[in-house]
């Protein structure tokens, strides 16, 4: 067995006395399990406890802190390892040693992502869905009448339905107005060429009629049924979870990257923006199931969701049928990058009904 000594270390580097920001060139050396600094003006003798060594990141400089606020700089990263090794202080030896290790990269990166995958399918809306359940009912009244008032002043017009036609709907949707949860319900109607034939329901229970979804059905029962969807997302707190949904997506993103500005990189933006399309689509499934329960309970066909919905589909230009868009996988794009689920699915799932 070999009883000889390790050799000694020699560190060049620059000492700074913690008074002043004076750099003096200085020699560290391990002397037994001791490590001595000298300088052209004094020298100091350390225990290892004494030390405080920083931890190796690449070549950059390396800073043993010692007492007194003094620091020893030094570029010697070699040096400072075997100093480590020899007087104890190992700590930033072994995660120089991890830093570089190949398999734990590849590891912690598998978990890592498997980790943000997990908190943004499950997490978030789990946690959006919880904090929207347990926001006050003043909150959400607020939100529901600034966003009405939003909506009046860049996209609405008053509507142009004739009261007559206007008392018949609202005779027909009563009904179907009882509080969900507690919450009132209160249908109105707009008119806006810009977003054409459509309706949408507002955190608070207000539920949007355009004109010219009004004007497109051929049935009364269409539009109930369009109620009945719109309420889902009512009783479902949806338009809530949207909000919060969308805040804490974007903080996470914030918190990834440690800069705002990163969401206008694509790169960084697109996989949020996907996600967020992806939980759109779950809430609108969601409220199409509250729709066909609420159908069924009173007695109304299902197709009348699917009559007008396919009215809406060309309406809007969108293929009557998947069939008609299958060349190069183009509407298997479209369907991702919808906030809603294809029509054509959801139009299948409500001819399926009785």
């Amino acid at each position: 067995m070999s009883t000889s000594q390790p050799s000694e270390v020699a560190i060049e580097g620059s000492l700074f006395s913690g008074r002043n920001s004076h750099r003096q060139g200085a020699t560290l050396r391990s002397v037994d399990e001791l490590a001595v600094i000298e300088w052209p003006g004094g020298k100091l003798r350390l225990e290892p406890d004494d030390i405080d060594i920083s931890p190796r990141i690449g070549n950059t400089p390396r800073y043993l802190y010692l007492p007194d606020d003094q620091v020893f700089e030094t570029t010697d990263n070699d040096g400072v390892d075997r100093l480590s090794k020899q007087i104890g202080a190992g700590a930033s030896r072994w995660i120089h040693r991890l830093e570089n290790h190949l398999g734990l990269i590849l590891l912690a990166s598998v978990f890592t992502l498997a980790t943000v995958a997990f908190v943004f399918v499950y997490g978030v809306p789990w946690t959006s869905q919880a904090i929207a359940n347990a926001l006050p009912d003043e909150l959400v009244e607020h939100v529901g009448d600034s966003s009405l008032e939003t909506l009046d002043k860049l996209w609405f017009e008053p509507t142009n339905l004739p009261p007559e036609r206007q008392k018949t709907l609202q005779s027909r949707f009563a009904p179907f107005l009882t509080p969900v949860d507690g919450q009132d319900l209160e249908v109105v109607f707009r008119s806006s060429d810009a977003i054409g034939a459509n309706a949408m329901a507002l955190p608070n229970g207000t539920l949007i009629f355009t004109d010219d979804l009004v004007n497109l059905a051929e049935d009364d029962n269409e539009l109930v049924a369009i109620l009945a969807h719109e309420i889902g997302h009512v009783a479902h707190r949806h338009g809530m979870k949207g909000v919060v949904q969308s805040s804490l997506t974007t903080w996470l993103i914030v918190l990834m990257t440690g800069d705002l500005s990163a969401f206008s990189d694509t790169t960084v933006a697109l996989p949020a923006i996907l996600m967020s399309l992806a939980y759109s689509r779950d809430l609108e499934r969601e409220a199409d199931g509250y729709a066909l329960e609420t159908l069924k309970a009173n007695q109304i066909p299902a197709r009348h969701f699917a009559n007008i919905m396919e009215r809406l589909m060309a309406t809007h230009g969108e293929p009557e049928s998947d069939e008609d868009n299958d060349s190069d996988g183009w509407h298997q794009i479209g369907d991702l990058l919808s906030s809603h689920p294809g029509t054509a699915e959801r139009i299948e799932r409500f001819r399926q009904q009785p």
